[in-house]
This record gives structure tokens, C-alpha cells and sequence, in this order.
């Protein structure tokens, strides 16, 4: 039995209530990763395994695997199910690991190892510790193939991410086909408590349903209805009105509920009382509160509570953590990251002498991670590829900037350059879409603690990984180097840094860049592990890096 690395699944922040409404307070989003590895009977298994949620965890895992009855290794990736992974304490656990299709291996032609899937899946047992930060498997997987069947028993270790909500919420209600009754109970955060703020209900709808307003600001409703064709259902922010119509609004000109003085109790929320459900067919309903209903969306401090069905939905999506681009302008990119309820957010470009430059920014989540607003920035006077390390100066503003997703990989930036649609980068053929392979490292944010302002973004597709690193040339200026190479070993990558000129600006209009110099310098790097590696630099100097958690 071999296992292949999952893929990323995202445990959504809003739910379908047809015909009952769900609690969502325990929405917290827990991700488990881990590997489970060692030799049973005939095979020798290594994998990786990403899953979400808890006790039950849904996820992929890519397994990689060696038989004495063949002469090559194979890769395998399935969808897997842990029952049991309760790590809400401290002590032990068990439960059940379940994969979509059992398999065997055989010799093929020359010798080479075949996965031959069946039809059922392979359900295994499992036993283990958590101990607050880490935990242990003992894993048992059924071999009904052996003679006479046998059980093959491996380890496993796994550590576990969990995002908060931004605030607790408890819904009741329930959404049928003909009415809409939704109720909401709001926890303050601690911190709001006995301050003075206004508490809105509003929602993200599909503009066939909303009555529009002449002039209204556009942001941030430039996410795509699902179902729907490019362009032509929007989503757009709205309120009910008294006659349970959806009415458009910006966000200076929404409504609130309620103003006053936070309370630890809370408050409970009628959101929805007998709205026909026709009306509001497709929007997804939150709550927030704030100073303003401005910063309550710029701050993510809302919650989705429900959405009603509908042919088109307005369910966004918090985009998937990777390299991004606009196909009609190739040469100027963006790496983004979503990680708790924060986004880190960089492009890169050129200047108006073609030098390349960089602009990045730190944003919290909104709307369920679908919508960021923040402001761009760069710095100047930092360390360089080579040499000691020097600290940057103060971050310079370079204009504002919206971003807005309506799936995980396609959305739209809005910037001082206009607006951009900007959609998955491919690092190789559909690379995007590709599992994991075993032990591959964490894509995102790199960089080593103590060299703060020089920064690496790197990602993993299909066996490939493209590495951006962001740092100063020798007169303090912003500069971006760039190395993509295949990875046959994941824990190891070795590429060369180039550099590129002459492409599109910040606020220009397309133009090409071109490879100013194809090999600066060497650059290695071998990982110890999914988040710390170490990075040769030119000249021979190491320096560790680990995943940024920002």
C-alpha cells in the first residue's frame, strides 16, 4: 500500500443550509501534514500527506514506493480520510485511514513496477499520540493479495495548523426552497470588548438578483458568480431592505444593525426572517463588525453564515498559495500566500529604466479569505545575493491595491496599474493542478530570521520548483533573481539564479522583458525538512532558511 501527498483541501467558512443550517462556530481550519514511511513484508513506502479538518480529516496523500518483486520505484497519489484525529487535547488516538482504491504492484515489461487500482478502497486501522505540537502513527493497512493474507504495519509523525475564525458565530436557521430563516449569535473578540462599534449584516450576491445603485464603487465586487459566464453575472456587495429585497451598496453606504457598546455576551442576529428564498438565490450572507462598515471589510472581521441556492452562487474563495500571472502580460508575475487570516503578497516587475524591481504587501483576509485591500510597498538599501548582511530601510508607499478571488485560482488586482485579471501560473504543463510528490517542501514564503528584507518564493509542481528571490543590487535598489530547474530528488534543488530586464512597469503598458544575464550565480539548496533548508550562496557561503510564518 503506498500513499501519495495530498492535495490542499480548503475547509470553507460558509455552507449550503438546504435544507438545515449548520453551527459553523467550531469552523476553525485545522490542516494536518505528515508522512508515513518504513518496509512491510515486500515494499518499502515513503509518503507525504496533507489533510483538513478534525476528527475527521479529508485530504490526498502521495506515496512513493520500492518492491522486491520489481526493479523501479512508483509514485502513487490517492484522496485519504482519517476518522479518529481528535487533537482538540493532548493523549491518544485512533481511528481509521481510509483510501479511494486499494492496490497491488507487480513486474511489468523489463522488470519495471505497475500499480495495478481496484476497484474498493483499502481501509486501515490506526493508533498514535498528540502531545499539543506533534504526534505519532502506528499504521496497519490490510494485504489481502499476500499468501496467505497478511497486514502490512508502518509509522507516521504529523503536525497540525489550525487557522481561528477571526470571531466566533453560531447559526440556526434553515434555508428550504420556498423561505429563509437565519439566526446568528456573535462572539466579540476579546479585545473589542467595551468598545463602541457598529455590527453589520450584509451580503456578497449574484447582481441578477440585486437591485443596482447608479455609481456605486465597484470594489470590492469584481469576483465572478459561480455558474456563471466570464463577465457576465458579477457579485456585488448588498443589504436587504425592508421588503426583504437585495439592494446594492458600497461599503460607505452600508447600513448597520446595530451600534453600541460590545458586550462579552455577545449579540444574536436575525439575519434572515422569511426572506423568500427566490429573492436572494446564490448570495452568501455575513456578519461583521467594526468602526465603520469600510473598515470592518478592509479589517476581515466578518463571518459568511449562509448562502442561499441558486443556479449562479456568490461563494468566493480564498486563493490557493502559488505563483500567479496575467497571460496577456508574461514577464511580470505574483506570488501569493494565504496563511491564518493574513495574505503576504509580492510581484514582480521592472522600473522605468527596465531594471527589475519588486513591490510587496501584507493584507488581512476578508470575506472568507476571497478579498484583500492593503497597500504596496517596496524598501531599498538591503542585502544583496552576495556579501554581509545589511538591514533594509523604511518601507517606501507605492499606491494602493485590491485583490479579489471568486475560485482559488482565478481573481482580479486592482493596483496602481489598472486592473489586472491574474489567474494560476503553470510552472509546467497543468504543474498547478499536480499532487505533491513525497516529501517535497512547503511552497510559500522562505527566508532566513536573521537577514530580515531579503526574502524567497518558492513552488513546487509536478517535480519543478521556481524560486524568486527578492533582495538589493549593489546601490540599495530593489532587485529580483529567478531559477526554475527540475527537482528528480525533492529535498535538493540546484539551478542557476537569472536576471531579466526591460518588461512592464508598474504602471505602463505591456512590453517583453528579456534575459539580461541567464546565469549570474549557482544556487543550491538542500532541505532538512519540509520547512528549513539550507541555501548556497555565490561565492560558497550557506545560509539556513526556513518557512516564514508570518
Amino acid at each position: 500500500m503506498a500513499m501519495a501527498l495530498l492535495r490542499r483541501v480548503s475547509l470553507p467558512l460558509f455552507i449550503l443550509l438546504l435544507p438545515l443550517l449548520v453551527p459553523v462556530a467550531a469552523l476553525a481550519q485545522t490542516t494536518v501534514r505528515g508522512n508515513i514511511f518504513g518496509t512491510s513484508n515486500d515494499i518499502t513506502l515513503g509518503s507525504t500527506f496533507v489533510c483538513t479538518g478534525t476528527p475527521t480529516c479529508t485530504g490526498t496523500i502521495q506515496i512513493d514506493i520500492t518492491s522486491t518483486k520489481c526493479s523501479s520505484h512508483v509514485t502513487l497519489g490517492q484522496d485519504i480520510v482519517f476518522t479518529g484525529l481528535n487533537v482538540a487535547t493532548p493523549g491518544a488516538i485512533q481511528g481509521t485511514i481510509t483510501m479511494k482504491f486499494d492496490f497491488g504492484i507487480r513486474a511489468g515489461a523489463g522488470g519495471a513496477c505497475v500499480i495495478d487500482l481496484e476497484s474498493t478502497p483499502l481501509l486501515g486501522l490506526y493508533t498514535g499520540t498528540w502531545n499539543g505540537s506533534q504526534g505519532t502513527l502506528s499504521i496497519e493497512l490490510p494485504d489481502p493479495s499476500a499468501v496467505p493474507p497478511s497486514t502490512d504495519r508502518f509509522s507516521g509523525n504529523f503536525i497540525v495548523e489550525t487557522t481561528p475564525p477571526v470571531f466566533p458565530v453560531k447559526v440556526s436557521g434553515s434555508i428550504d426552497a420556498v423561505s429563509a430563516n437565519v439566526q446568528a449569535e456573535i462572539q466579540f473578540r476579546p479585545q473589542d470588548v467595551g468598545t463602541t462599534q457598529s455590527v453589520y449584516v450584509f451580503a456578497l450576491a449574484p447582481a441578477s438578483v440585486v437591485r443596482p445603485l447608479a455609481g456605486v464603487d465597484l470594489e470590492p465586487m469584481r469576483i465572478q458568480a459561480k455558474g456563471a459566464k466570464a463577465g457576465e453575472v458579477a457579485c456585488v456587495l448588498a443589504q436587504l431592505t425592508s421588503g426583504g429585497q437585495l439592494q446594492q451598496v458600497s461599503a460607505s453606504q452600508m447600513q448597520a444593525f446595530v451600534t453600541g457598546t460590545l458586550s462579552s455576551q455577545g449579540l444574536a442576529i436575525t439575519v434572515l426572517n422569511g426572506v423568500p428564498t427566490v429573492q436572494i438565490a446564490g448570495a452568501t450572507f455575513y456578519v461583521g463588525y467594526g468602526t465603520s462598515a469600510s473598515s470592518m471589510i478592509t479589517s476581515g472581521v466578518n463571518r459568511a453564515v449562509a448562502t442561499a441556492p441558486g443556479s449562479t452562487q456568490c461563494k468566493p474563495e480564498r486563493p490557493q498559495t502559488g505563483w500567479w500571472w496575467s497571460p496577456a502580460e508574461g514577464g511580470r508575475g505574483y506570488s501569493l500566500e494565504v496563511r491564518g487570516n493574513n495574505m503576504f503578497f509580492a510581484s514582480y516587475l521592472y522600473d522605468v529604466s527596465g531594471r527589475s524591481t519588486w513591490y510587496a504587501a501584507v493584507m488581512p483576509v476578508s470575506l472568507e479569505g476571497s478579498y484583500y485591500t492593503g497597500t504596496l510597498f517596496n524598501k531599498s538599501g538591503g542585502q544583496m545575493l552576495e556579501g554581509a548582511y545589511r538591514a533594509p530601510g523604511a518601507a517606501v508607499t507605492a499606491g494602493a491595491m485590491v485583490l479579489a478571488f471568486n475560485d482559488a485560482s482565478h481573481g482580479t488586482l486592482v493596483w496602481p496599474g489598472g486592473t489586472v485579471p491574474i489567474e494560476r501560473f503553470n510552472i509546467v504543463a497543468n504543474g498547478a493542478a499536480a499532487l505533491p510528490r513525497a516529501n517535497q517542501p512547503e511552497s510559500g514564503w522562505w527566508w532566513n530570521p536573521a537577514e530580515d528584507g531579503r526574502g524567497f518564493y518558492i513552488e513546487w509542481q509536478d517535480g519543478n520548483a521556481f524560486i524568486a528571490g527578492y533582495m538589493y543590487d549593489a546601490a540599495g535598489n530593489p532587485l529580483w533573481y529567478a531559477s526554475q530547474a527540475a527537482t528528480p530528488d525533492a529535498r535538493a534543488f540546484q539551478g542557476a539564479w537569472s536576471q531579466y530586464s526591460g518588461g512592464q512597469t508598474l504602471t505602463g503598458t505591456y512590453r517583453p522583458p528579456i534575459v539580461s544575464n541567464a546565469s549570474v550565480a549557482p544556487v543550491t539548496i538542500t532541505f532538512t525538512g519540509a520547512d528549513a533548508g539550507m541555501l548556497t550562496l555565490p561565492g560558497g557561503r550557506t545560509t539556513a532558511i526556513t518557512r516564514f510564518r508570518f
